[in-house]
């Protein structure tokens, strides 16, 4: 059975650097690569609808499918695609939660993503998506971070 690596994909430099390293490890071990985007739902322009968080009214769960398996393909594209094998998954949920149960779901071996790098007060005031991960995870977690 060939390994398996999860990447989780937002679009950030990070993310973009722990697809690289994906698809070094792909290269040197024939892996198989799982890219994964949890769309954020966009919030109300309005007021009273930025107010109470509702989305936008013309929002919809398909167009933040679309937006993201695009997102996939543009990320796969930029690091030189490949003939490996690849597959795009985008689920909707909360990001550290729906990253390690994909992660449990695809029996994946390990997990390479990237950390956009909160401050210090904002990590320790909600955490961010990577270290709720490396925490989580039935697997190794391998997070980068791009200075700015």
């Amino acid at each position: 059975m060939s390994q398996q690596i999860l990447v989780p994909i937002d679009g950030s430099a990070s993310a973009r650097k722990a697809l690289e390293h994906a698809c070094l490890i792909q290269r040197a071990t024939q892996a198989g690569i799982h890219l994964l985007h949890v769309p954020e739902v966009p919030i109300a322009k309005d007021s009273l609808g930025a107010m109470v968080g509702a989305s936008p009214v013309d929002y919809t769960p398909e167009k933040g499918h679309l937006a993201g398996e695009h997102l996939l393909e543009e990320a796969w594209q930029a690091v030189g695609g490949g003939d490996g094998a690849v597959t795009y998954h985008v689920v909707e949920g909360r990001p550290a939660q729906t990253i390690v149960q994909q992660a449990t779901d695809l029996g994946v071996d390990m997990i390479i993503m990237g950390s956009r790098g909160l401050s210090d007060l904002k990590s320790l005031v909600v955490g961010s998506v990577s270290h709720k991960v490396s925490h989580i995870a039935p697997c190794p977690v391998i997070t980068l971070h791009v200075p700015d």
